[in-house]
């Protein structure tokens, strides 16, 4: 799903409810942005990071730079489906 949100003359975003409500994120809580070249990806913080990524659950054996490319083709094959 996409969903699109405005930015304010002194670069603050606005996230739609629906992903705030998605990820309870609430006023003051904190996001991490991460720029992967060509474009960002938004991020909640956690309060408890190790609890985080001990919770996922990723099997690969792949390096971060080809978890990269694959993401970076997904939101390319994505970005084409909505243009057309």
């Amino acid at each position: 799903m996409n969903y699109e949100g405005k930015v304010t003359r002194q670069g603050q975003i606005t996230l739609p409810k629906k992903i705030r409500m998605r990820y309870s994120i609430k006023e003051g809580d904190r996001i991490t942005c991460i720029d992967l070249g060509d474009h960002i990806v938004i991020v909640p913080r956690s309060t408890d990071p190790l609890k985080t990524l001990l919770s996922m659950k990723i099997k690969t054996k792949d390096t971060i730079q080809e978890i990269k490319r694959k993401i970076n083709q997904m939101a390319m094959e994505e970005a084409g489906k909505n243009s057309a």
